[in-house]
C-alpha cells in the first residue's frame, strides 16, 4: 500500500528502528554512568575487585555506545539523496 510517496512499511520500519536505537543507546550510556559511579564508590571504600569489575562494565558499554554512534553517523552519511 502506498500513502502518497512513502510506503507504509517503510514508515513502520523507521518507527521500530528508531525506538530500538533510542532505547538501546540510552541503556548503553546508562550502564556507562552506572559502572563509572559504582567503580568510584567501590574504590573509595577499598573494594578493588569490585571497582575493577564495574570499571570493565563501563568500558565495555562505552565501546558499544561509541561503536553504535559511529555506525549511525556512517549510515546517515552514506545514504544516497
Amino acid at each position: 500500500m502506498r500513502l502518497a510517496v512513502v510506503e507504509v512499511g517503510q514508515i513502520f520500519e523507521v518507527i521500530w528502528v528508531s525506538l530500538v536505537a533510542g532505547v538501546g543507546i540510552t541503556a548503553a550510556y546508562s550502564f556507562v554512568v552506572l559502572g563509572t559511579s559504582r567503580s568510584a564508590e567501590a574504590r573509595r571504600v577499598g573494594r578493588g575487585g569490585a571497582a575493577m569489575a564495574y570499571g570493565a562494565l563501563a568500558l565495555v558499554f562505552l565501546a558499544l555506545f561509541i561503536g553504535v554512534v559511529v555506525l549511525g553517523v556512517q549510515i546517515m552519511l552514506s545514504k544516497d539523496a
